[in-house]
């Protein structure tokens, strides 16, 4: 679905990503961790082309889009939503408005067509009750979810996430896991997650991805990801006081 070939970026006089291979395959979530500072959330934009690398190339369903532009860009792009770090809302637009925003400037639909998917996108992330709230009347669990609605409310094929649980206390983010595994099951999208959050990666991940000093240098299933001989794998899970012994070692069996 989403491939990144020998992938090298170089902001300043720092090599962010460093010759990087990685391979999304269809309707998986891939979670992307590592420590601050690796270019976790420098390896989405390149997926979407808001940064073009240095080197390599990044392809996504067989088109380059490292290499495309205008329209052609703009039709890859519209197979991604995109749910950003801090829920990216327009503090002047409430709930509803924010949800419909993408369908008011992307498509031709009507005002009852577009209230119908923002309220169908709503109830998916259990808001449906909050569509009149502004951004600054409600909780920042909640703005996650709003950002997750919009993000989903043009049916895209493959949904970014940066850092979706950043900043949110132990229940606000197990509920978004759960709402980020709902998405995959219910819409069949491929999913891919940026995080520091480990224990959401192990346990709705598929894959896990370890990026550090511009390398991936471990990519594998939450079971067997726990049990890498890597040693930065090790100093992370440890750093989190997670051990092979939990609900995602099941996975790896």
């Amino acid at each position: 679905m989403i491939q990144l070939e020998n992938v090298t970026k170089i902001l300043g006089e720092r090599r962010i990503l460093d010759g990087v291979n990685l391979d999304v395959r269809r309707g998986e979530t891939l979670f992307v961790v590592g420590p601050s500072g690796t270019g976790k959330s420098v390896t989405l934009k390149h997926m979407i082309r808001l940064m073009t690398p240095d080197e390599g190339r990044v392809v996504v369903d067989g088109e380059v889009v490292s290499e495309a532009a205008g329209k052609d860009l703009e039709r890859i792009r519209d197979k991604f939503g995109v749910l950003f770090q801090g829920g990216a809302l327009l503090e002047w637009l409430n709930v509803g408005e924010n949800v419909a925003l993408p369908l008011r400037e992307k498509t031709k639909l009507t005002e009852d067509e577009i209230e119908a998917k923002v309220m169908e996108k709503l109830t998916m992330v259990g808001l449906e009750k909050d569509i009149e709230k502004f951004p600054s009347e409600i909780s920042g669990g909640m703005r996650k979810r709003v950002g997750l609605a919009r993000a989903i409310v043009m049916n895209p094929q493959i949904i970014l996430y940066d850092e979706p649980t950043s900043g949110l206390d132990p229940v606000s983010s197990r509920m978004i896991d759960r709402l980020i595994d709902h998405l995959k099951n219910e819409l069949g999208v491929t999913s891919v997650v940026v995080t520091h959050d480990l224990h959401s990666a192990l346990s709705i991940g598929t894959r896990i991805a370890m990026l550090t000093g511009g390398k991936i240098v471990e990519l594998a299933t939450p079971g067997d990801f726990v049990k890498s001989q890597v040693e930065e794998v090790q100093q992370f899970l440890e750093s989190q006081f997670i051990t092979v012994r939990g609900e995602w070692e099941k996975k790896g069996l």
